[in-house]
């Protein structure tokens, strides 16, 4: 995935997003390489240690929603808010 894609995914510019991968790739989670189709472009590729990692943090949100106590209908509407919450503070 490029660079522009994660930031366009989670709603960082590139001066956020960049010191962020950059201590990824000195934790070994991430490399990033340049594209091979474009030059300027840097794409992420997430190493087996990074893979290791996201199988943990799987977890996560599962074990929340236990302690959390909330039922499917509470839940989406707890995804809605916070989803609005977001997208009305990126405005």
């Amino acid at each position: 995935m490029n660079v522009k894609d994660i930031g366009a995914e989670l709603k960082l510019d590139s001066g956020t997003l960049t010191p962020l991968l950059k201590r990824l790739e000195q934790k070994g989670l991430v490399e990033r390489k340049r594209s091979e189709s474009d030059e300027r472009a840097r794409m992420i590729f997430v190493t087996e240690q990074g893979n290791a990692l996201r199988e943990k943090a799987m977890s996560i949100p599962g074990a929340i929603a236990c302690k959390a106590k909330l039922d499917p209908e509470e839940a989406m509407v707890l995804k809605r808010i916070c989803e609005r919450l977001t997208d009305n503070l990126m405005d």
